[in-house]
């Protein structure tokens, strides 16, 4: 009996290395990690923006309300976890909630990309959500699309396929999205049109008048 306990405290120390900046619940596994992300950003987003091909449409005050506190830690939710601590990868699956100070995503599984700090500690430097992924800004401002990858050095999201933009009765529609969250601006890029190889594609958008 001893043996199997000492086993098992064996076990749960183990599992402490392995993660230890996530804490478990009962209902679901969170990580609560106070990062700051606030890094010098290269002008890389500008490079990379401008070799997209295909339509592009700039969206401005209407949709350029992606923003948040890159210094509030990042809380992630799920139904389960699963560590690759060789890989520094920690895998969430299942109804993911992941909350940065305004700014919620939600997604079927997410992955998030971690490195050891010098001074102890982990730091994350890649979030990939994939499946039904949804970003809700303030301002009812959100988009949607089947993945997502957030850059946290640069502050930048990348966003496919078939993305959609809201701002309440406003629509825009495409394949890809770039957010920047240092200037809160959004990118939409429309992409290959169906059935057209090398072809391009469209944006579409849907603006309701203001009421009088």
């Amino acid at each position: 009996m001893k043996k199997a306990q000492g086993s098992a405290q064996t076990g749960k120390a183990a599992e402490n290395r392995l993660i230890p900046a996530f804490t478990m619940g009962t209902a679901a596994l969170s990580l609560a990690l106070s990062l700051a992300l606030a890094l010098p950003v290269p002008d890389a987003l500008a490079q990379e923006g401008a070799a997209q091909e295909g339509e592009a449409q700039e969206s401005g005050g209407l949709l350029g309300g992606f923003s948040n506190n890159p210094d509030a830690p990042i809380e992630i939710e799920a139904d389960s976890l699963e560590v690759e601590q060789n890989q520094k990868t920690a895998t969430f699956i299942g109804s993911v909630h992941a909350v940065q100070d305004t700014m919620q995503l939600t997604s079927d599984r997410l992955i998030v990309t971690y490195a050891d700090k010098a001074g102890g500690g982990n730091e994350i430097t890649q979030i990939n959500a994939r499946g039904n992924v949804h970003i809700l800004s303030e301002n009812d401002q959100s988009a949607d699309g089947n993945w997502a990858i957030y850059y946290t050095a640069k502050r930048v999201i990348n966003m496919g396929d078939d993305v959609v933009l809201r701002q309440g009765p406003n629509v825009i529609r495409g394949k890809k999205l770039f957010i920047d969250l240092n200037t809160g601006q959004a990118r939409v890029d429309a992409g290959a049109a169906s059935g057209e190889e090398g072809g391009s594609g469209r944006v579409k958008g849907l603006f309701q008048p203001s009421n009088p």
